[in-house]
């Protein structure tokens, strides 16, 4: 079945109803569906997709106002799936700001503090703002680890027992890729020094930078559709012009997703990004610190 065959169907099924609010409901969603396909036309997604993403819209705006249930997503591909970690976006998440991932589906009071921070601070109410900041404060708080701001730190780490933000670095988007370093530790997947392979350490620790770094410019990407006023993320543009590009060239979210990471991954490989520590491109960072060790 084409699009408009999709669309002329809805639109009888619309002029039968007559139940209080139905009109106006239906009307909102109209517009949305008709800016998914013109979307579609300029991204290139086959009517397949636009079918379930039009359904997704009608069915979010219906849940919205009280005419339905939008209990779980809708087909299969991207946009098919929105736990609230899951980072593969459906396309017309940033356009509508629906169905993203980082809806709340936890309530800031609840969230525990961990050590350190106050709920009052800055950096708090900007991790509260988001599901996956929220996720990052439960996350520190039950695992007992505190945060340390501490003015004469230089850049920000993780120093394998608390979290320490320097000057400059005391934002809520550095916070999660520290914690990214912290929950590598805790659940033993963090790169040991001890390994006799020093290649094999190297890259695990730099894939774990690249790891981190994508976590802090996705978080800050959200924080921002929050209202949050935060500067562009150490790697971001590189991001965006990648994942821009293959979205132009017609792949999929989690292929556009991919571009981004290994955009990234490039940046720490070829000396495009350093440690804010001591301003050393990270493999020789990791290569020194395995060489002192050995």
């Amino acid at each position: 079945m084409s699009i408009w065959t999709s669309l002329r169907g809805r639109a009888a099924r619309w002029r039968g109803r007559t139940a209080a609010g139905a009109g106006t409901v239906e009307y909102v969603a109209a517009i949305a569906i008709a800016a998914i396909i013109i979307g579609a036309v300029v991204l290139g997604v086959n009517n397949a997709k636009v079918e379930v993403y039009s359904a997704r819209v009608l069915c979010l705006i219906q849940s919205v106002v009280g005419s339905g249930q939008c209990d779980e997503a809708i087909g299969d591909g991207p946009g098919s799936g929105y736990g609230p970690d899951d980072v593969n976006e459906p396309w017309y998440c940033e356009v509508f700001g629906i169905g993203c991932s980082d809806q709340p589906t936890t309530d800031p009071d609840d969230v525990d503090i961990p050590d350190g921070l106050d709920r009052n601070d800055p950096i708090v109410q900007m991790m509260l703002s988001t599901e996956r900041g929220r996720q990052v404060l439960q996350w520190l708080s039950d695992n007992d680890i505190p945060i340390v701001i501490d003015p004469g730190a230089t850049g920000a780490y993780w120093n394998q027992s608390e979290i320490v933000l320097g000057p400059g670095y005391d934002n809520a988007a550095v916070l999660v890729h520290e914690a990214n370093h912290a929950r590598y530790t805790v659940e033993g997947r963090h790169a040991d020094v001890s390994n006799p392979d020093r290649d094999a350490y190297v890259h695990g620790a730099v894939d774990e930078e690249v790891d981190g770094t994508v976590q802090q410019i996705l978080s800050a990407q959200e924080f921002r559709n929050g209202g949050a006023q935060l500067g562009s993320q150490p790697g971001e543009p590189e991001y965006n012009a990648a994942y821009q590009q293959a979205i132009r060239n017609g792949e999929s979210q989690a292929q556009a997703q991919q571009a981004g990471y290994q955009a990234v991954s490039d940046l720490f490989y070829h000396g495009g990004m350093v440690t804010s520590t001591n301003g050393q491109a990270y493999p020789d960072y990791y290569g020194s610190y395995w060489d002192s060790e050995h």
